[in-house]
């Protein structure tokens, strides 16, 4: 007469059949995520960006490794971004890793290409000026907090709040190590834009004397001859430009603003030019 197995022989069986029927459902998942991605990367350099997104997002479903799961979906929103210019779907990709990723590296990274994308592409400027505001503080390098503090002073700009602006430029002289030239920059441009001339110019001179050669390279003497034609100071916006016309990168645009400029002269009243 045979002997009935014992109970904890047939427990441990099941617990066998499960552990192996777990490994062969996760085994099937990654195998099926890998051919999905090999499929992606066909699709993708076929150039068919809809179908490698889509193929990405599913890839991104299957996988069982977190951080190469949210790192499918990085790659999904980052094509659905620039080559698909839907942002939207980009948005929905990029905060659901935000979310949902254990690796802390990908939830920043997200949340700056969130930020970025109402502020370039969307030109959400309300919302990229909350989102930058997020991000702030989740970074730990000192060169791209900096950069993002100069964003988030843009955005304040943009968004009406020139002097909050000016006060975070101005805060920002006291730790400023890698972006000070663009800040310097930025505070002309606000200074300007409130018609604060003289104050204008005094940030101008003061950033090219710091670096000359970035003053040359963003075409900032043609912007202080600007600020002197809104001073109605016609004769020394000219004088200034045909002074450092050896510096002036845009010759075009040279020409045409002392072609302007000696019109304004000769137009203006009390002038020895001919008045039209």
């Amino acid at each position: 007469m045979k002997k009935k197995p014992a109970k904890k022989s047939i427990k441990n069986l099941l617990i066998s059949l499960v552990l192996m029927s777990v490994m062969g459902i996760s085994t099937s998942c990654n195998s099926r995520s890998e051919n999905l991605y090999e499929q992606a990367i066909t699709e993708l350099d076929a150039g068919n960006y809809p179908a490698a997104t889509d193929l990405l997002e599913k890839t991104s479903l299957l996988e069982k490794d977190h951080v190469q799961k949210y790192r499918y979906l990085g790659e999904a929103a980052r094509i659905a971004r620039f080559e698909l210019q839907n942002y939207q779907k980009a948005l929905r990709m990029f905060r659901t890793i935000i979310l949902s990723s254990p690796d802390e590296l990908q939830r920043i990274s997200a949340q700056e290409a969130v930020a970025e994308i109402y502020m370039e592409n969307l030109q959400d400027y309300s919302t990229a000026l909350k989102e930058l505001q997020i991000l702030e503080p989740l970074l730990k390098d000192a060169k791209k907090k900096e950069k993002i503090r100069l964003r988030i002073s843009q955005a304040l700009y943009l968004t009406g709040h020139g002097d909050q602006a000016l006060e975070e430029i101005a805060a920002a002289e006291k730790y400023v190590k890698y972006q000070g030239l663009h800040f310097l920059k930025l505070k002309a441009e606000i200074l300007m834009a409130e018609r604060r001339y003289k104050d204008t110019l005094l940030a101008y001179e003061e950033l090219r004397q710091k670096n000359a050669s970035y003053f040359a390279e963003e075409n900032l003497y043609i912007a202080v001859s600007i600020v002197y034609e809104e001073m109605e100071q016609y004769k020394e916006a000219l004088d200034y430009l045909l002074k450092n016309e050896a510096a002036v990168k845009d010759k075009v645009y040279f020409e045409l603003r002392i072609k302007r400029l000696k019109a304004k002269i000769a137009n203006k009243p009390l002038s020895k030019g001919i008045r039209k």
